[in-house]
């Protein structure tokens, strides 16, 4: 076939030049095959993440796994603080600028100064570790842990930066792809460094660093490989414009991620520094808390990975004028969520005997003691998680940094009470309590600003509570509640159910 043809037939573009096969452009991924790829490889992803973290359990003592805990939420909390937020702005308004060809100057701009910002408070851990590891950890002997978390911060932090922007520009299989490297490197590297030397939750810190460089591969190549979808062809886009369209949003979020994470970490550093025992011992007893949550932190991390890949979408539609489609994918999401997760609950809870009595070899009876209650919190997370995307989309991302706000303030209080008196079971306790005002907060926020929760969403909140009530009772309740699903209208409607039924006959057909 010749040169012309082939210019034609839309295989080249321009002028037939050697570069003409870089200006190939983007295709987003549709929303069913985006989300249809990620659930299928997440749980691949998943199923190593599960197994890497039981063989942390086993190779690490209570005081270390405690610790890991710990950097895990710090990491998780500094990496958004680092760069103030305007990352997660590209959910909402990458879409905005591409339409204007002023996308390039969008994602320059934050990408310079998330850096800046990234590595100012890297410097600042690095210089002062010891008062670091007080304020972190009730304990200043973790001075090299606590370096090793400044370096690990630069590498999360770029690798969040990379799958925000491919978020945005509804690359799901590639974010997919970014993760299922990061859990599978991660397995290989913190497990290996874990056999090979007895440094515990600082060999974990360089293993999960290492990772998130491999995971960010696939996204780097992505934009090379189509950096002319970044073309400037719009309009200049003067500061001034862009930091009054954005800077609303990148506050409120910057707030948002960090009352949510300050919410995530709260309990268990209420735990060492509000109990009345040592360092060492409060350390062990997150240690213990850990065991609880390998399991169902699997549930939230597969409904932020929806929720942030639902936002893109949602964004889509709203600015496209279809609002009603929008509000749709949320209520929809937010009711297979709370049924889908619900059922894996009580699936967790016939499995626990077996992984805490004999994978965990009976090490860790206080995790199991606490199961039940840390799946229930872990579904409302998820549903807070998932559920704030409409306040998000519809500019009102302030609302949902106010629930989030009440939520925490009633944790802290409740763990300032229960620590003390209950320990462990206290602290998972004021979570749980603090979960349940915010999934009613945001609900109650999303029928106010347009998007009607009907009766479904209330029982969708409900749903969890089902794994109170024992493993065998909770079983028989869970299959109650997928008949009343699919053979009423109480909880999906009409519509919803044939759109499930639609999607699962085309990804079968397929």
């Amino acid at each position: 076939m010749s040169s012309a043809s082939k210019t034609r037939n839309g295989l080249l573009t321009g002028s037939g030049s050697p570069k003409t096969e870089s200006k190939r452009q983007l295709v987003s991924d549709s929303i069913a095959t985006g989300l249809f790829f990620a659930l299928v490889l997440t749980v691949g992803q998943r199923v190593i993440g599960f197994g890497r973290g039981i063989l942390f359990c086993r190779l690490m003592t209570d005081q270390q796994l405690g610790q890991w805990s710990m950097v895990w939420s710090y990491l998780m909390l500094l990496a958004p603080l680092a760069v103030l937020g305007l990352p997660g702005c590209f959910g909402k308004y990458s879409e905005y600028y591409r339409q204007r060809g002023q996308l390039r100057t969008f994602v320059f701009r934050i990408a310079w100064i998330s850096a800046i910002t990234t590595c100012l408070l890297a410097t600042l851990i690095f210089l002062f570790p010891e008062t670091v590891s007080w304020i972190l950890f009730r304990d200043t002997t973790q001075a090299s842990l606590t370096r090793w978390i400044a370096v690990a911060l630069v590498f999360v932090t770029a690798s969040n930066f990379l799958s925000c922007l491919m978020e945005s520009l509804r690359q799901v299989r590639t974010v997919t792809l970014m993760r299922f490297l990061t859990g599978v490197v991660f397995a290989i590297a913190g497990v290996g460094l874990l056999y090979a030397t007895a440094s515990g939750s600082t060999a974990t810190t360089i293993g999960f660093s290492v990772a998130c460089l491999v995971g960010s591969v696939p996204a780097v190549w992505i934009l090379w490989r189509y950096r002319d979808t970044f073309t400037h062809s719009g309009d200049q886009l003067t500061h001034r414009s862009m930091w009054q369209k954005i800077a609303p949003f990148a506050i409120w979020l910057w707030a948002a991620n960090l009352l949510n994470n300050l919410f995530e970490v709260s309990d268990r550093y209420m735990l060492i520094h509000w109990s009345n025992t040592s360092p060492e011992l409060a350390q062990g007893s997150v240690g213990q808390y850990h065991s609880g949550r390998v399991v169902p932190l699997l549930l939230v991390s597969v409904a932020a990975m929806l929720a942030s890949l639902l936002m893109p979408y949602m964004s889509e539609a709203w600015e496209s004028g279809k609002k009603a489609v929008a509000q749709r994918q949320l209520n929809w999401t937010v009711k297979l969520v709370s049924l889908g997760f619900t059922v894996g609950g009580v699936l967790i809870l016939m499995l626990s005997p077996i992984l805490f009595d004999t994978i965990l070899q009976g090490r860790y009876n206080d995790g199991l003691a606490v199961l039940p209650l840390t799946l229930v919190y872990c579904i409302w997370f998820s549903l807070h998680t998932v559920g704030q995307d409409y306040l998000w989309v519809a500019e009102k991302g302030k609302w949902a940094t106010a629930a989030t706000g009440i939520g925490l303030i009633v944790n802290l209080a409740m763990n300032v009470i229960l620590i003390p008196w209950l320990g462990l079971m206290g602290a998972v306790m004021a979570t749980a309590a603090g979960n349940i005002v915010i999934v009613l907060a945001m609900f109650t926020l999303n029928h106010l600003f347009g998007c009607k929760t009907d009766l479904g969403i209330w029982l969708s909140a409900a749903m969890p509570l089902i794994l109170l009530l024992g493993t065998w009772p909770a079983a028989f309740a869970a299959g109650v509640l997928a008949l009343v699903c699919f053979g009423t209208n109480w909880v999906f409607t009409a519509d919803e159910k044939a759109d499930v039924y639609r999607i699962v006959r085309e990804k079968l057909s397929r």
